[in-house]
Parts: C-alpha cells; structure tokens; sequence
C-alpha cells in the first residue's frame, strides 16, 4: 500500500468514528477486561508500536475482534514457526525513517523523513504460535495503576492545584489546575483528564516546545487539543488505566482539521506519542520536592488567568 492511501484510508476511517460521536483512541481501551489496555507490540521483539501505529492497530483489533495484541509481519511469523491462516488480510502499518542532509551551498542542514506502510498480522491470524506468544498478560491491578498514576504525576514534577470545577493547564504559571478528585465519575476519568492536561504540560517552551493556539476552536489551539487527547491516551493504557474522551467539543474542529489534511491525524499522534515518552522519561529523574496532588488546593482565579488557560 502506498502511504498516500495509508493516509487517506486511516484518515476516513477516524473521520466516520468522530462523526458518531465516538473517538477511537479511547473506545479500544473501554474494556479493560480484554486485555484491550495494554499497548500493541511487535510479538517476537515485544518491542511496543508508537505514534500512529497505536491507533491503527488498536481499531484493527477492535473491529475483528483479537483477543491479543501481539503482531509479527509475515516473515516475523515464520521465524517462530508459526504461518499466517489462508484467506487472512494483513494491517498495514507505517514506518518512518528520519533524515539530514547538509547544504552544499548554504551550509544548512535540511531534515526530512521517509514514511512507507508495511503489513502485519494479529497473532490471532497465525496458525502454529508457539505457546509463549499467546501468553495472556497479567490482569491489571486497578490499584496498582492508580497508584502508579499518582506516583508518576509526583515524580515528573509538574505542579498541580486542586480547585474549583474546571480543569486546565496555565503556560504563564506552568500550573495545572484540577477539580477536587470527588467531582469526577470514576477514576479514570480523573486521570485521563489529569493526563490530557499533563500532556499540554508537556508542550512547555522550556520542555517541547509545542506552539499553542491562542483561542479556543482556532485550529492550532483544536489540534494541541487533539495532541492532548492522544497524549493521554498512551499514558494511560502504558498504566493500564481505561482511556476516557473529554472533549466532545472539540470534535467538529477535529473533523475540519482532518478534513483538510489526511496527514494530520499522523502528526498529531507522533505529537502525542512523544509526550507520552517525555512523561515516562522525566520520572526517572524523581524530583527532591514534589507536589502533593492528593491534597486538594481551592484557588481563586482572575478572569484573566481563565483566558490564558490551554484546555477544557
């Protein structure tokens, strides 16, 4: 398949989800007792997909129905004695190779990158797995992930204030502001907003230096929006904690920016995809002093501070 029909097929197909009011990165997670909070990986290298991939592969598995998700391209498959069923049709995937060429003339170095889509197959689809692939993973411990989520949160050192009914990240402050833990319905859904509002952390000038829109439902504030959806999306499956959709409003911005572009939806989850990664490397470096975000803090905010807010 060539990329330009990767980019297209893809690009529909998230289209006619959000038009029915769903978003599909949270919809593959919805049902932890499937094993659906896990992130999709290579089977044989056990290495996880990023970006993109995550996506495609997650509604791949979704609409068929695969108990697992492991993959292997087909030559992978046979390296471990396994063989594909007949009649079976691959997932396409992409793969992007980065690149940098100097300037003979001007001195500069110029970056581009190469995307080309490969097939792969759900294990499911393979006869003859031996049995340590199909090995199911533990069940999530829902404790366990929620305290890992507060642990996390603690470690990466962003500030937190508890507060209020609206959640948002302030840039000027580099503050997110929260409501208390009791407004929220269930605890994923206080942690998958918790984690939207951390992505958009994550953007900082001083960490990735992500460009923010100015206004809500312009369109580069609506696709930092989508970033965020994303961002917390992987956070949360790579802590086994079901995914949630929050911003609803958002979706016939989302349709416009995807309508004009079918490489958005790419960009935005690779956006995402490195939030996620910077979230998980900063705990590794566990902050002195860190917040206590169990604790919530009223606070009252100028109407100005409202303005300045990045999320809803």
């Amino acid at each position: 398949m060539k990329a330009s029909d990767l980019y297209k097929s893809v690009t529909e197909k998230i289209i006619t989800e959000l038009k029915q009011g769903v978003a599909p990165w949270a919809k593959p997670w919805k049902d932890g007792s499937k094993g659906l909070s896990t992130m999709p990986a290579n089977a044989t290298s056990g290495r996880p997909y990023s970006g993109i991939n995550v996506l495609i592969l997650y509604m791949e598995a979704m609409d068929k129905g695969y108990p697992t998700h492991g993959w292997a391209t087909f030559q992978q498959a046979n390296q471990i004695g396994a063989s594909v069923r007949k009649g079976e049709k691959a997932c396409q995937v992409v793969f992007v190779k980065r690149t940098s060429k100097e300037d003979e003339t001007t001195g500069e170095t110029k970056k581009s990158s190469i995307m080309r889509a490969y097939p792969v197959f759900n294990l499911a689809q393979l006869d003859n797995v031996p049995p340590q692939y199909l090995e199911a993973p533990p069940p999530v411990d829902e404790d366990i992930a929620h305290d890992s989520a507060l642990q996390l949160i603690k470690d990466i050192g962003v500030k937190v204030q508890h507060g209020g009914n609206r959640a948002a990240y302030y840039p000027q402050r580099d503050e997110i502001v929260m409501p208390p833990f009791g407004q929220f319905k269930s605890e994923p859904d206080y942690w998958g907003t918790m984690f939207h509002e951390t992505t958009h952390w994550t953007g900082n000038k001083k960490r990735l230096d992500r460009q923010f829109g100015k206004r809500f439902g312009d369109k580069a504030y609506s696709f930092e929006e989508l970033v965020a959806e994303l961002g917390a999306a992987f956070v949360c499956a790579r802590l086994g904690i079901p995914a949630t959709f929050r911003s609803s409003s958002y979706i016939d911005h989302w349709l416009k920016i995807l309508g004009d572009d079918n490489r958005a939806i790419f960009t935005a989850a690779s956006y995402a995809g490195h939030a996620a990664d910077y979230t998980f490397e900063q705990a590794h470096a566990v902050q002195e002093h860190t917040p206590d975000v169990e604790r919530p803090t009223p606070r009252e905010k100028s109407e100005q501070e409202m303005d300045d807010s990045i999320a809803y």
